[in-house]
């Protein structure tokens, strides 16, 4: 028998464990906005910082770096995002499926507003290795879309899909982890955005998906109320 949800609440500690976790990302988020606009002493660290990792360019690394940021793209991270959640509707998964599509469509979309709000500009021109978007720099959507998709991956693969074997599991894990930070790490490279930009998609990142994946768990394990 279900528990009531003021005794669930109680007794099973994800939900705790993601409010708290909710939390400090959204905290940490606002810190880092703040400091990125307000604090001079933080902006220059992160030129600093930034300015390091673009100088490691090299002609192996420039092609690399720019394929990177092309799957970490809207067009790409639509496409694979509409896909995975088609694939999991497809195969009756409809609540991983409307999961999969919230997460990251919701997510990308209040990023792309936050950038507005934030309003931090671009590193300047003459740092860029590639042409630089049209918009505010402050969270790195790219960064932000691509924790969101193999987050999301990674959790459904760890809680959902069982049947698949554990070492392989592991991997898939491991290469979605390596892929989403390089694609981050990708856009400062190339000197379109700072390294305090893909923290803060980071962050922005872990407070959605908490949300979202709070609500999926609640929904999924029967007690979501009226």
């Amino acid at each position: 028998m279900a528990l009531p949800v003021r005794e669930s609440w109680r007794r099973d500690p994800r939900y705790g464990a993601l409010v708290i976790v909710f939390g400090l990302a959204l905290a940490g988020f606002v810190a880092l906005a703040i400091m990125a606009v307000l604090t001079p002493s933080f902006v220059r660290l992160d030129k600093a910082v930034s300015g390091a990792i673009r100088s490691l360019g090299n002609p192996v690394m420039d092609p690399i770096a720019v394929g990177f940021t092309i799957l970490g793209g809207v067009t790409v991270m639509s496409i694979l995002t509409l896909g995975c959640a088609a694939w999991l509707w497809l195969r009756g998964r409809r609540d991983e499926a409307i999961l999969f599509f919230t997460t990251v469509a919701f997510g990308s979309a209040l990023g792309h507003g936050l950038k507005l709000l934030v309003g931090r500009a671009r590193p300047a021109l003459e740092f860029a290795r590639i042409s630089i978007p049209d918009s505010y720099s402050f969270p790195s959507g790219h960064a932000l879309a691509s924790f969101l998709f193999f987050g999301v991956v990674v959790f459904l693969l760890v809680t959902v899909e069982q049947k698949v074997p554990l070492r392989t599991r592991a991997v898939v894990t491991v290469l979605c982890v390596l892929i989403a930070i390089s694609i981050s790490m990708s856009r400062v490279y190339l000197g379109v955005h700072y390294l305090g930009d893909v923290f803060g998609g980071w962050l922005l990142g872990s407070a959605i998906m908490t949300a979202t994946v709070g609500y999926y768990v609640l929904h999924t394990s029967g007690r979501l109320t009226d």
